[in-house]
């Protein structure tokens, strides 16, 4: 094509380069065609360069990256497991949706263990470009849980949705800070005389739960009544004052202001770690007071303790009464981080107690012959005129099955998550059948969720009756390593829950105890989750005691 033809259909300020018409800056239209076109050769010639320079900056690392992978992936032997088919490859938006629906009508749970039966022990899905690994593989927990403990972590998930409300603390960061938070708050639990001496408080709160159970045996809901009990039991050990919902009929203005702000900032937390960032889209002033007033409660004791502590430095170690703020101030007196640290072991030590009771009694009420079994191994004891210990409720071998037994049908956190903080690997899972032996390889930034609930319940780990409720299981049954896992395990493994089991031990003792009999007035036989940040019933425990 002749070159006039060329310079009559090139605009002002473009010019003709092999055929193409291209424009230049505005400030080259100016200057002669054949100079303009020397001009713009430069310049294209220059982001050329730059451009190139740039994709081998970057891109040569990348590279390296990439084959370093392949070749351990290769060298390991690594194999991907089997993927949930989805409709949305990169997003994965029709799975959040399913996910969102399995919350909304309380199946998350039970609708996690059919796809473990569906596409084996360990499967993969991509929500939010996301991967995401499922596994109840015992192997696996063990890499990420301990053999592999620093490659993993749980701050990038859950800080944002918790921070707000509970602060940093054991619950949501990692690294050195995590380990200075626990360093705070093992101690405390750690001492051998921590559960005997709050058991001698714990005793008094479970006393007023047996006042308030009716005696003619009449329908009562003990989902309510557990979880008051919790809560007195918590805040005495935690702040030095019960708000004793279980004794009084009224409660005060603060304790009831606390009250609701806890409930509805849980259900806060719970949504901000689902929906992450899109949370912020929606301003809840409701969830800001609440986090307010929380925050208000807790420093008023907090000022408490940290007055207390100038006029008595030492304490009198025997005394029978053990408080976790006080403990909290004799090593730091930052009142920002008591309160945060304070509040990491309230949202779980409040939930663990009265929840686990209430599904213990859940089942009692369906297995009465599992009552009274319990309540003659109970009695006998009782007529040795023994003083109630950790140790002696540990000695009691059948209420402990019950007690085992629950945690492993009901989990009161039935799953859990850790995003890789490094390219890592899990030893087993790979392979297209989904409980084949090969490693994955996981990348930075996946994310796996382990689901105890569908754990528990692999016959092959737990008997061809898995599914239902028999504490004679344990009788001759040692689960493999890693395979029962009520209170997690390694280095995060839940500081409290030598006192949690003793409450649960010492509470069932007391209840049996006081009633010979227990009868279901539930229609609804089979357990129905309602899924928080832990799992409880979504209908509670409606029984009749009958003295």
């Amino acid at each position: 094509m002749p070159s006039d033809t060329l310079r009559t259909k090139a605009p002002v300020g473009a010019f003709s380069f092999f055929g193409l018409v291209l424009e230049v800056p505005g400030a080259l239209a100016s200057y002669p065609e054949t100079q303009a076109a020397a001009l713009a050769m430069a310049w294209f010639m220059t982001v050329f360069l730059i451009a190139t320079g740039l994709l081998f900056l970057f891109g040569a690392p990348l590279s390296r990256k990439f084959r370093t992978r392949q070749n351990l992936k290769s060298r390991r032997g690594c194999q991907l497991p089997p993927s949930v088919p989805q409709q949305d490859p990169i997003f994965g938006f029709d799975l959040v949706l399913q996910q969102f629906r399995s919350l909304r009508e309380d199946q998350r749970n039970t609708s996690l263990e059919k796809q473990f039966l569906e596409y084996g022990n360990t499967f993969r899905s991509k929500t939010y470009s996301t991967t995401r690994l499922f596994t109840t593989e015992p192997k696996n927990l063990q890499a990420v849980f301990s053999t592999s403990f620093s490659s993993w972590g749980v701050q990038p998930m859950r800080l944002f949705g918790f921070e707000p409300f509970v602060g940093k603390g054991i619950m949501c960061t990692d690294g050195s800070f995590w380990e200075h938070s626990r360093a705070l708050i093992k101690p405390t639990f750690a001492k051998a005389q921590i559960a005997d001496l709050h058991l001698s408080a714990f005793a008094l709160h479970v006393q007023h739960l047996i006042e308030v159970l009716p005696q003619d045996g009449s329908t009562v809901d003990l989902q309510p009544l557990f979880a008051k009990l919790a809560l007195d039991s918590s805040t005495e050990f935690l702040f030095g004052e019960s708000v004793g919902v279980l004794k009084s009929r009224t409660v005060s203005s603060a304790a009831k202001s606390f009250l609701e702000a806890y409930n509805y900032g849980q259900q806060g937390v719970g949504r901000r770690v689902q929906l992450g960032r899109w949370a912020t889209l929606k301003v809840d002033r409701q969830f800001q007071r609440s986090c307010t007033i929380a925050h208000d409660f807790v420093d008023a004791y907090i000022r408490k303790a940290l007055l207390a502590a100038q006029f008595c430095e030492k304490q009198d170690s025997s005394s029978a009464r053990y408080v976790l703020v006080r403990e909290l101030v004799k090593e730091t007196k930052d009142r920002k981080e008591i309160r945060n640290q304070l509040l990491n072991v309230f949202l779980p030590a409040h939930d663990a107690t009265g929840v686990a009771l209430t599904n213990v009694f859940f089942h009692l009420a369906r297995h009465p012959g599992v009552y009274l079994k319990l309540r003659r191994e109970i009695v006998a004891m009782e007529d040795q005129d023994v003083k109630w210990t950790f140790e002696r409720i540990k000695s009691l071998k059948y209420l402990q099955h019950v007690i085992q037994e629950t945690f492993r049908l009901n989990p009161v956190i039935g799953t859990n998550a850790r995003m890789a903080l490094e390219d890592t690997m899990l030893p087993t899972g790979g392979g297209e059948s989904g409980n084949g032996n090969s490693p994955i390889f996981v990348h930075k930034g996946d994310i796996v969720t382990f689901s105890f609930y569908a754990l528990h319940k692999r016959k092959d780990l737990f008997g061809e009756d898995a599914d239902t409720f028999r504490p004679e299981r344990w009788e001759t049954l040692r689960p493999a390593h890693w395979s029962y896992l009520p209170f997690g395990g390694g280095p995060r493994i839940c500081p409290g829950q030598q006192l949690a089991l003793t409450e649960v031990g010492y509470s069932i003792i007391q209840i049996v105890k006081a009633f010979s009999a227990i009868e279901n007035r539930d229609q609804v036989l089979e357990f129905v989750e309602h899924y928080k940040l832990s799992t409880e019933s979504k209908n509670g425990a409606k029984v009749a005691l009958i003295a």
